[in-house]
């Protein structure tokens, strides 16, 4: 098609497209007029806020766990200190039932660890004692036979 120089909308307003027949021409408005004010209704703005019941947390046993890896059965406390970090992080994410499990888990392997503990320090005190009294013995008995 070849430009022939005519406009296909009117020369008043080259923006607008001429208004269909029986209808009044429009015009848009001149912002630049400062008698013309523009009247702007602001909506209310309304904010949900969804907070759910606020429960305590239930204890993680954290340090319970780390004093049981460090003094008494390392396995048991590592597995301890795994759950009652997970205790803490689905409290974190909402998941208050998880976070009871992985609690009342965390409490069970600090316990079994430290019962693992005390029996086997127990156990090798007394070994020690009984093998030093044997050395002993044996010590007396070789000194004292000649």
């Amino acid at each position: 098609m070849a430009h022939t120089g005519k406009s296909e909308y009117p020369t008043g307003n080259p923006a607008y497209p001429a208004a269909p027949a029986g209808y009044p021409e429009q015009t848009p408005p001149d912002y630049a007029d400062s008698n013309h004010q523009q009247n702007v209704q602001q909506q209310p703005v309304q904010t949900l806020i969804f907070r759910q019941p606020q429960q305590a947390a239930p204890s993680d046993y954290l340090a319970f766990a780390i004093c049981v890896t460090i003094c008494c059965c390392l396995p048991f406390g590592i597995v301890g200190i795994i759950k009652a970090t997970e205790a803490k992080n689905r409290f974190a994410s909402g998941d208050y039932d998880g976070a009871e499990e992985s609690s009342e888990s965390a409490k069970t392997w600090s316990i079994a660890g430290l019962v693992t503990g005390v029996i086997t320090i127990t156990l090798v005190i007394i070994f020690n004692i009984f093998s030093t009294a044997a050395a002993v013995n044996n010590a007396n008995e070789y000194y004292y036979s000649s």
